[in-house]
């Protein structure tokens, strides 16, 4: 029996090694250190605590990030050039993948739209830094497999358009966002933001899966390569080869969100407005602040009580410039929390 349990502990200690699960209001995030994976879950069901699968879920390999270095592509997890690990906290998580020359950094904060009770998305910040003594070239790609619009005739859609078939949408479109959806819930990823994408590719997935770095686009074309993938779609985002001079980096910033179809208008609204949603940390911050401020508010209605009550045991009459700071401290107080 000892035997069987140390067994089982060495093989719990290597999955955590390896795997990591992070939950933060509707999202789970799952990132994976030996295949250098993520996946993300919504939770349609908060009192079943139900999680349904953002990206196609029977086999999580199909997304992915890809880097290019000085001509050279590599996709992480798949490459011993770089080793990857599970570093950050647990409220903004990372992939870390290490070679000699870059070191590729895949953050993930928790977020919630303005319009949201809870957490209900992910913003993805990629860096890549320079370790190396020399410029280095290198940009990435982030190819996203979900299947969630493909029973659909348009598995795709932005503020501008309907995507039925292959599209390329540059740098230079005024399509904010993409969503696909189906009847249990919506995946919504950003098109305009900080870092925007040079280029978005919405394709058959393994068109874009078997090609080191990009495809000729076929604008138009169906979603199906025969014989095996019919109408298997993703969506792809390209940043560029670039220079990046030593000891520098460059910066990719993606935001995926989710709903439920009825509350999707107002998370796409958010979206459309530059809403694009504050941090678990910012909004924990913004709450120690309230807090603090209320201490603070009590504490001065703690001392005017006290000296009430001690004017009221000695006596003696508080001064009309007492009497006028205390209403001037009250009406402060009920103006600032909304008290009638």
């Amino acid at each position: 029996m000892k035997k069987i349990l140390l067994l089982l502990l060495a093989v719990f200690i290597v999955h955590s090694a390896f795997a990591a699960e992070f939950i933060d209001g509707r999202i789970k995030l799952v990132l994976n250190a030996k295949n250098g994976r993520f996946s993300l879950y919504y939770m349609t069901d908060i009192a079943q605590e139900v999680f349904e699968p953002l990206f196609a879920a029977e086999d999580p390999r199909t997304s992915f990030l890809s880097v290019i270095v000085n001509n050279r592509t590599y996709k992480m997890g798949e490459t011993s050039v770089f080793k990857t690990t599970i570093g950050g906290t647990s409220s903004s998580p990372s992939l870390i993948f290490d070679s000699s020359l870059v070191v590729v950094t895949q953050n993930f904060t928790f977020i919630k739209t303005d319009s949201s009770s809870m957490t209900n998305g992910v913003l993805i910040t990629i860096t890549i830094t320079n370790k190396s003594g020399q410029t280095v070239n290198a940009g990435l790609r982030l190819l996203i497999d979900t299947d969630i619009g493909e029973k659909n005739s348009a598995h795709f859609s932005t503020n501008l358009r309907d995507i039925n078939s292959e599209t390329v949408i540059d740098n230079k479109s005024a399509d904010q966002y993409w969503a696909s959806k189906n009847n249990k819930l919506v995946l919504v990823g950003s098109i305009e933001s900080q870092n925007r994408p040079d280029t978005i590719h919405f394709a058959n997935w393994k068109r874009l899966n078997d090609a080191p770095w990009k495809i000729t686009p076929m604008q138009g074309r169906n979603f199906n390569l025969l014989p095996y993938s019919i109408d298997d779609s993703a969506v792809c985002y390209y940043y560029e080869s670039a220079p990046i001079p030593k000891g520098d980096s460059r910066t990719a910033t993606i935001l995926l969100s989710s709903a439920l179809p009825a509350e999707v208008n107002a998370v796409l609204a958010d979206i459309n407005t530059d809403n694009y949603g504050r941090s678990s940390i910012e909004i924990q911050k913004q709450e120690e602040d309230l807090a603090a401020a209320i201490r603070t508010d009590l504490a001065a209605l703690q001392d005017f009580i006290s000296r009430l009550d001690e004017s009221i045991v000695s006596g003696v009459n508080i001064s009309d410039e007492e009497l006028a700071a205390i209403n001037l401290l009250i009406s402060r107080i009920k103006l600032k929390y909304s008290i009638p």
